[in-house]
């Protein structure tokens, strides 16, 4: 019946649409196992965003399509979230698994769900932004939504948690050895004259929040695999190789605050740490920014060189950013409430150094207040500080090493992306890290529900 059924699918879709419409029954057959195992949609979704960069890099292709629109306004990404929370669904009726909401991340995510109505709403109101436009800037935030809701109902016990974790931490590895092919074969994005490894956040966080979970697991000596020690300066090198200078500073914050946490001391034997900790930061700043005896400064020492007070405002770019921060607050202050509207260009009040997109902010935090409203800013603030004391709770009670070690990590990789988004707007906005980032929430949550009181209350 299988064949009969599968030969009838294959007849149709080739008279219909030729050699593509013959592919009919592969397809059904693919979103039949999409459904059937969620956990295929979640995997699929972390690899092919990490995999799928948005330029070639050599001989590596490019990967933008993942993310073009292959159904109405959906996008592929978009498709396997549904089909994941789908399978969840299915799931329920056939075997009667009740779904999981993300608690104890729930509450936040209710309230960035109220914001974003809010800020399609406001931005509706104006008539300046169309439905389409409207929809799938609204579905990129709601990723932030929805991929922790589909990763708490497939991530439903501790062998599952380390897998996923174990994954991206061969993803990590996997773009540490891209982005030093990238950089030293000139492949990569040009930065001040300088070939990148990676100018897209989603590497570089991850590659981050990577290497902060070795050193965690060095630090309280837990055992993992050897392959992962041989990753951590692949992974932190393609990092520096990114002239990311905000991902520079965020990196040398959170390594000395991750050593402290995963030190488990307290008191003086923590001032000591971090003393210790700071000092070597500030030397190794030091020795790259510092003045050369050469006639010309290394790319590195010249790109450090911006981070110091003298450096601050010496391009363009930073002149812009503090040109566009006055005219944001403006903006602000004439719609405290509302914000302008999902996607609706702010107002030009004072001069800027370059004309760029004024429906972006290089500042995450006013760029929520100035899409969403008040609310919105709530919903920002709110999101990260609740995940944050959600690592803490994971790393303090759950029983297993190399869980605690995974939560300091994304600990440290949510503390980072909060002082990068100092300088920029990544979460909610750039398709990838979006996705990282409710990957990382939808860890959080299943640890949770993993702790001990909360499995026993739930099972």
């Amino acid at each position: 019946m299988a064949g009969l059924l599968a030969g009838i699918a294959f007849s149709a879709g080739l008279e219909k649409a030729g050699a593509k419409g013959a592919l009919l029954p592969l397809v059904l057959l693919g979103c039949v196992v999409l459904l059937r195992f969620p956990e295929a949609c979640l995997g699929l979704l972390v690899f092919g965003t990490a995999m799928s960069e948005a330029e070639a890099v050599g001989a590596i292709p490019s990967g933008a399509r993942f993310y073009d629109q292959v159904f109405s306004s959906f996008t592929a990404p978009d498709m396997l979230i549904f089909f994941g929370l789908a399978g969840v669904l299915l799931r329920f009726v056939a075997q009667d698994l009740r779904p999981r909401l993300p608690d104890p991340l729930t509450a936040p995510l209710t309230i960035l769900g109220f914001a974003v109505v809010a800020g399609v709403a406001t931005a509706y109101s104006t008539g300046s932004v169309s439905a389409p436009e409207l929809f799938h800037r609204s579905m990129q935030v709601g990723h932030l939504i929805l991929i922790p809701l589909l990763a708490v109902n497939v991530l439903r016990d501790t062998r599952a948690l380390k897998i996923f974790a174990a994954g991206l931490a061969a993803l990590a590895c996997i773009k540490g050895l891209t982005g030093l092919y990238a950089s030293f074969g000139g492949a990569g994005g040009a930065v001040e004259e300088e070939v990148a490894s990676f100018l897209n956040p989603f590497p570089n966080l991850l590659m981050l929040t990577f290497g902060l979970g070795v050193i965690a697991a060095l630090v309280r000596k837990v055992e993992v695999p050897a392959w992962m020690y041989v990753g951590l300066p692949i992974a932190l090198l393609a990092l520096l190789l990114s002239y990311r200078r905000s991902f520079w500073i965020a990196a040398v914050l959170t390594i000395v605050l991750v050593v402290i946490i995963a030190s488990r001391r307290r008191g003086r034997a923590v001032l000591a740490i971090g003393a210790v900790s700071l000092a070597l930061a500030f030397v190794a700043a030091n020795s790259v920014a510092g003045p050369s005896d050469s006639t010309s400064a290394s790319p590195l020492a010249e790109r450090a060189q911006t981070l110091t007070p003298s450096g601050i405002g010496s391009n363009r770019g930073d002149r812009y950013r503090n040109d566009e921060r006055r005219n944001v607050i403006e903006n602000i202050e004439e719609h405290p409430f509302t914000g302008v509207g999902l996607g609706v260009d702010w107002e030009v009040h004072k001069p800027l150094a370059e004309a760029h997109d004024r429906r972006y902010v290089h500042f995450a935090f006013l760029w929520y207040w100035l899409a969403f409203g008040i609310l919105g800013a709530i919903a920002y603030l709110v999101l990260f500080g609740s995940s944050l004391w959600t690592s803490v709770q994971i790393w303090r009670r759950h029983p297993d090493d190399v869980i605690q070690v995974c939560a300091i990590a994304v600990f440290g990789g949510i503390v980072g992306l909060a002082v990068v988004e100092l300088t920029a707007t990544f979460a909610g906005i750039e398709p990838r890290l979006t996705i990282l980032l409710g990957a990382f929430l939808g860890w959080l949550a299943a640890a949770w529900q993993d702790l001990p009181g909360r499995r026993a209350a739930t099972s």
